[in-house]
């Protein structure tokens, strides 16, 4: 049997219709160009597909699945120079959804959101914290890392306008000031010239055992600045002061695809805690 399909506009969805006009799925398609992650440049497309009936669910399915596909296909004709993955991502424990969309050709579970962790310890710091003043200046480069407060309003729009041109959703006034709430918690930047070209944001929660650990709510480095060392600079200043704060463990969220993050936390010892989401797509 086959369903109209019909473009929904306002809701941005794809919706399948029976034949007596009863809306009986409906598909969610959405292209973006992701946070500054990759070496080359990417378009992601993530989908969706809901069908609200439980007669005909596989076809149902399998047409708003292809159509998906086709118009993925059809928008990777303006994207000649990207990489292009089309995708669908869902928590870890959704079963039937990982297994219908693996069964795909093509189709393979390659990516995952990953929470890492780290026992600091045991671990030898070669950057000892902060210095004076709760700077510390690196004379090879110029560039002074030191913790931000969030006393004022300038310094906080200063870490948002540096932080957005990294990820597409990043922090808002709002969140800085939630962050700068908690009991415990950490920013530290790299500035150069009185510019931040780097951070790093710790907040020390509990787990379901009541221990504590300081998790990595946000760490960039400015895209011109990679490769220099920063991130490594931000990461050990920031254990190190953790670990002063009589914490003694790290966590982070960070999906496995991210190949360059991925590579500086294992030369830190971090090590796979748990999957959270998984994404199941392929590569146009």
């Amino acid at each position: 049997m086959g369903y109209i399909l019909r473009d929904n506009l306002k809701r941005k969805t794809i919706e399948a219709f029976d034949q007596d006009h009863n809306i009986v799925g409906k598909a969610v398609f959405s292209p973006f160009i992701p946070s500054d992650l990759y070496d080359n440049p990417r378009l992601n497309i993530y989908f969706d597909i809901k069908v609200l009936v439980q007669s005909d669910k596989e076809n149902i399915r399998n047409q708003l699945f292809d159509e998906i596909i086709h118009r993925a296909r059809e928008l990777k004709l303006n994207y000649l120079d990207f990489d292009v993955k089309v995708y669908h991502c869902c928590f870890s424990d959704d079963i039937e959804n990982i297994e219908y969309y693996s069964s795909k050709p093509g189709f393979s579970h390659d990516e995952g959101m990953y929470i890492i962790k780290k026992d600091i310890t045991e671990q030898e710091f070669t950057n000892q914290g902060l210095v004076e003043d709760d700077k510390l200046i690196k004379n090879d480069q110029n560039i002074t890392y030191v913790k931000l407060t969030f006393q004022t309003k300038d310094e906080m729009l200063q870490l948002i306008l540096e932080q957005h041109k990294v990820f597409k959703n990043g922090y808002s006034i709002d969140d800085l000031i939630a962050i700068k709430s908690a009991e415990q918690w950490l920013s530290l930047a790299a500035i150069q010239n009185g510019i931040i070209i780097g951070n790093i944001i710790m907040i020390v929660k509990e787990d379901e055992n009541n221990n504590k650990y300081g998790w990595v709510d946000d760490f960039f480095v400015s895209k011109e600045w990679r490769r220099e060392g920063i991130g490594k600079n931000l990461l050990e200043i920031a254990l190190y002061e953790l670990k002063l704060m009589g914490i003694n463990e790290s966590r982070l969220e960070v999906w496995s695809s991210n190949v360059r993050a991925m590579s500086l936390y294992k030369n830190f010892g971090f090590h796979f805690y748990k999957e959270t989401e998984c994404a199941i797509g392929m590569f146009l």
